[in-house]
């Protein structure tokens, strides 16, 4: 409470300065050459980019809002708190963070095991521009990518600016965030911080977040910069559990864990610091060298009730030198990818960690070389290649204190393999106001650290399942766009085949290659921008089914046939804009129901509302409601029982820009 006060003394402080009009420059989603960028000139795909105006004037509180607002992509979440919550891309429901790979200026965060990125971790007051492509990235970005790559691109030191924004709200909602940056003597310097709560709509969810983070740059030599940056981030997230149909149509804000008595044994808490650096040889030359070193360690602890503790220390290097060469009408870059997870875990009985049960250690290594090629072979006509050769090795050990001669939670094993994946693209541009591309992906996605080995003690029929190897498949896509003056259209169909998917076997209490499955889907998207309004739409439309095996025929489970987000905008004057945002989901069969026969996860829609008041040209006012009219909703259901989304939520800020 305390905080939020001095949040408000804040904003009232601010508000006293005195206003003054200032035009409001339309947004636009407009793919521009930046630092971190992965975007080719002419991307042969469906590329969204979320720009730093965008980012800006959402009023969002996190990056999870802003990616389903601006960037139109679905989360689920098991604690109502979209910021803890599951991205979803291109058909995948279970287990879609293992197939969503998350960037930062370039660079692969997501994690060995099953555990996903948080949404807060990489806080809005240090993202400059999102870039969001759907569909398969495994030739450029390896692992991860079969659904699509998000990639973050961070403030870069410029001229000197200091922005300022705090809110508070509903659930004890409170936001500071603070960002600095100017060069100094030669040195860029970029500098943030963020402190983002919440008490949580569900009971024992809260969710609180401190991070800091610093950028440095310097030429050394003509065209040769040095870079480097450091961040931290401090996390705590509740559990509040699932719910019986009973008890979701009773109380969806309600916890079982806290009404047990034991809401104090769900939790998790991390820390993670991350430290990167590199040199650039030839900076906008013909020929450049990038030698990019980068070191992440996450510390978590995560709580699942009495008896279920346990730290785990990961500590990942990561190593991927390119070198690039640009012509006139081609480009060429060749690369080295080295990535090394080291996880120590350690289990216990009591949430004070006194009495140790087990404990494990694993490792990872990945290991590859990729090629990418852009040429425009005939006016008009440009060619994309990718290529990429990777090795990657596990080995894993785990030992139980409580049962030492227990072959299921005692055992020393590893296993490796080599996949390749190869992109190719064609896209054609006969005007400045029309194009279309052609796409296909050979492409691959290893098996986390958790699907191969039954090491936090949670024993499966096989406690190292070296049979276990990447799910490899195949995409095919066609797609076009047309765009001028005030209109933008976009429209692509997509057919994606895996060979061996990855799912858990709850019969044979395995994670298996389950089976061949395909993914159908088209995907529209409208926008037109008026003088005083803006109207936004985009559809997708997908089939995602088994087709091989004891289901086959049957729909994937936690993944609905139809996804809508629409936004409309209205500017009655140059300083006030309302701004209304509708997402739709449609229903899904719930999860383990491979035979469609339980009762599904109903569709839902959600509208939202923001409003935003720019005072002067450095202040603007702003309040959001999240879930206007109230929806009842859940994004997960398993097995009968709810995992039940935020109902409405308000915040209102201020930001300042001096």
């Amino acid at each position: 409470m305390t905080r939020t006060v001095q949040l408000w003394c804040s904003v009232l402080l601010l508000a006293s300065v005195s206003a003054e009009d200032g035009p409001r420059v339309l947004s636009a989603l407009v793919v521009e050459a930046s630092r971190g960028t992965i975007l080719p000139n002419h991307f042969a795909g469906d590329a969204t980019v979320i720009d730093e105006q965008q980012i800006t004037q959402a009023g969002a509180r996190s990056l999870a809002d802003l990616l389903t607002t601006q960037g139109g992509l679905r989360i689920s979440s098991a604690t109502g708190n979209a910021a803890d919550g599951e991205l979803h891309l291109r058909g995948f429901g279970e287990n879609s963070s293992s197939r969503v790979l998350i960037l930062v200026d370039g660079r692969p965060v997501n994690r060995p095991d099953m555990s996903g990125v948080s949404l807060l971790e990489v806080p809005l007051s240090r993202i400059k521009r999102v870039e969001i492509l759907r569909g398969s990235q495994s030739a450029r970005f390896g692992d991860n990518a079969v659904g699509g790559v998000i990639n973050l691109v961070t403030q870069s030191p410029g001229e000197p600016k200091t922005s300022l924004e705090v809110a508070a709200g509903s659930e004890e909602y409170s936001l500071v965030r603070l960002a600095h940056e100017g060069r100094y003597a030669g040195n860029g310097m970029a500098v943030d911080l963020e402190l983002n709560d919440t008490a949580g709509w569900r009971e024992n969810s809260a969710s609180e977040l401190e991070s800091y983070g610093l950028r440095w740059d310097r030429e050394i030599a003509k065209n040769h910069e040095l870079r480097a940056g450091l961040s931290w981030a401090n996390q705590f997230t509740g559990f509040p559990g699932p719910l019986s149909t009973a008890e979701y149509e009773a109380d969806p804000r309600q916890s079982i864990y806290a009404q047990s008595g034991a809401g104090n044994q769900y939790f998790s808490e991390q820390t993670l610091q991350r430290a990167d650096g590199g040199l650039v040889i030839g900076k906008g030359e013909v020929v450049t060298v990038e030698l990019p070193l980068a070191f992440s360690r996450r510390d978590l602890s995560w709580n699942l009730g009495p008896g279920s503790h346990s730290d785990t220390l990961l500590d990942t290097w990561t190593f991927a030198p390119v070198l690039r060469w640009t012509g006139e009408k081609a480009s060429l870059s060749l690369g080295l990818n080295a990535r090394q997870d080291r996880l120590a875990l350690d289990q216990y009985a009591e949430i004070q960690r006194i009495q140790r049960t087990g404990s494990a250690e694993l490792e990872r290594g990945l290991a590859g070389v990729f090629s990418t090629a852009e040429w425009e072979a005939w006016e008009r006509w440009h060619l994309t290649m990718a290529a990429r050769w990777e090795k990657a090795a596990v080995d894993a050990a785990a030992r139980s204190v409580t049962f030492p001669n227990d072959p299921d939670l005692n055992f020393s094993r590893g296993t490796d393999e080599i996949n390749r994946a190869l992109q190719l693209g064609l896209r054609w541009e006969p005007g400045e106001t029309w194009s279309t591309w052609l796409r296909y992906d050979h492409l691959y996605r290893l098996p986390s650290t958790d699907e191969i080995a039954a090491y936090q003690g949670f024993p499966l029929s096989v406690p190292f399942n070296d049979q276990l190897k990447a799910e490899t498949g195949d995409n095919l896509e066609l797609g076009a766009e047309y765009e001028m003056a005030s209109w933008k259209l976009r429209g692509n169909g997509f057919i994606q085949q895996l060979d061996g998917e990855i799912a858990y076997d709850y019969v044979r209490n395995l994670n298996v290659n389950f089976a061949k499955t395909r993914r159908l889907g088209i995907e529209t998207e409208l926008r037109y921008a008026a003088e005083c309004w803006e109207i936004s739409l985009r559809y997708t439309q997908l089939d995602a089914t088994y087709q091989d095996g004891v289901y086959e025929g049957n729909s994937i489970y936690l993944v609905p046939n139809k996804e809508l987000v629409a936004i409309l905008t209205l500017k009655p004057s140059s300083t006030v804009t309302v701004q209304g945002e509708y997402q739709f989901t449609g229903a899904s069969y719930e999860g383990n129901d491979f035979l469609n026969q339980a009762d599904r996860l109903p569709a839902y829609g959600v509208a939202s509302l923001l409003l935003r008041y720019q005072a002067r040209s450095d202040l603007a006012f702003y309040l959001r409601v999240n879930n206007l009219l109230d929806e009842t909703y859940a994004t997960i259901k398993y097995s009968g029982v709810w995992f039940p989304a935020a109902g409405r939520t308000f915040q209102c800020g201020v930001r300042y820009d001096f």
